[in-house]
């Protein structure tokens, strides 16, 4: 690849075109996050199912990865992304229709099949255009830019939640989808030349699969990663009961409030932008992951003395800026450890993270049932293990900076 076509496509408009399409899948998760005690009610089901309808989406999110990677790799990045972003449309709007439980959770699964396909094709774009340090740098700042999603996404949603009912906040999504779908077409060009595409067989992506897997320098980081989500995904499934049902808040301040503590995953990613060069992306996923277990800890030791929901929110602020620096950095040394079949590698990672991160949903919500207490020792639980892993693999990863000459 040449140099003058690898700084063409690494323009700010490259970055923002496809921070806008990595913002929809946290979006669509944490959008109607304030909403979720409505739609229980208003569609008269249970927590359970209530909870369920962000399972669905992220299972939805992680298989279909799997098979959308093969696909990219095969057709190119940019027909799958178009087509992907018009069936994120059309399901958001499916479940602003929603009339019951059961139908909002046929319209999730298949917004959850269209954000693995927008997924896939983002991070196999900047694999394309760049590698190493700068790679890691473009993955931080996409971070940067996505983190406004859960700053920027729960409060929009409380607040649309508040004064015009859970149903236009998928309304709102859908026009979301629709400003980006257009800026794509006419902004984000093509990235895979067709001389680097790989003719699709069942057999070749058993085969690409299997090697990709048995790699530790992908299985490990891809661990960490899909740990530290586990982790995150505890807090997004438990936060809404905890904070507006333990601690009475209603959508519109739940939605600012849990989007102030988002703000610590942009300063996590925007820190990470700044000192990967100089520290290595290894040792900085290792910092981060310690911070999201010593954020958790801290929040149960501020509860048990009786701090409320201070406490929690000052633990949760330390915990996300660690996520915010383990993410891009474990997000890079996965995506660096290859250098060809960049789309399925990344439907790897991103099955790996959201498959085992899924989980995280029903067992928060169990903790959650034995109140505040629990509910965080539950996370202290997951990122304890999410540490053990990134340590692991820190210690047999090289340093992004060894990656640059590759």
């Amino acid at each position: 690849m040449s140099t003058t076509r690898t700084t063409a496509k690494l323009g700010a408009w490259f970055a923002i075109s496809l921070a806008l399409i990595t913002i929809l899948g946290p979006a669509g998760t944490d959008m109607y996050l304030a909403s979720l005690p409505d739609i229980v009610a208003d569609l008269n089901g249970t927590e359970a199912m209530g909870q369920l309808t962000l399972t669905v989406y992220l299972l939805a999110m992680g298989v279909g990865q799997l098979v959308f990677g093969p696909l990219t790799d095969a057709y190119g990045r940019r027909k799958p992304l178009i087509i992907a972003l018009i069936t994120f449309l059309a399901a958001s709007l499916w479940a602003a229709g929603s009339e019951n439980l059961e139908m909002l959770l046929g319209a999730r699964a298949l917004q959850g099949l269209a954000a693995a396909l927008t997924l896939v094709v983002a991070l196999s774009m900047v694999r394309d255009a760049a590698q190493g340090v700068r790679a890691a740098q473009l993955f931080a700042l996409l971070m940067t830019i996505e983190g406004l999603a859960p700053v920027l996404a729960p409060t929009a949603g409380g607040f649309i939640d508040q004064h015009f009912g859970w149903r236009m906040v998928f309304v709102v999504l859908a026009g979301l989808t629709a400003i980006t779908t257009v800026n794509t077409t006419l902004r984000l060009g093509e990235t895979l030349p067709k001389s680097s595409r790989i003719p699709l067989s069942l057999g070749e992506i058993r085969r690409t699969y299997t090697r990709i897997a048995k790699d530790p320098a992908f299985l490990l980081p891809a661990l960490g990663l899909a740990a530290v989500f586990f982790f995150l995904f505890g807090y997004i499934g438990g936060a809404p009961f905890i904070y507006q049902g333990a601690f009475s808040l209603d959508a519109g301040a739940f939605g600012l409030l849990f989007g102030c503590t988002g703000l610590a995953v942009m300063f996590g990613a925007i820190l990470t932008g700044r000192m990967v060069r100089r520290t290595g992306a290894a040792k900085l996923a290792v910092i981060g992951t310690s911070l999201v277990l010593v954020g958790a800890v801290l929040a149960l030791i501020l509860t048990l003395v009786g701090t409320g929901l201070t406490g929690i929110v000052i633990g949760m602020f330390v915990s996300l800026f660690g996520v915010g620096i383990a993410e891009s950095t474990l997000m890079a040394l996965a995506m660096g450890s290859q250098d060809t079949s960049l789309g399925s590698t990344a439907a790897l990672l991103g099955a790996l993270q959201l498959t085992i991160s899924a989980g995280a949903t029903p067992l928060s919500g169990l903790a959650v049932a034995s109140g505040a207490p629990a509910w965080l020792g539950f996370l202290i639980a997951a990122g304890a293990v999410a540490l053990v892993i990134v340590s692991i693999s820190a210690k047999r990863a090289p340093l992004l900076t060894d990656l640059e000459s590759h």
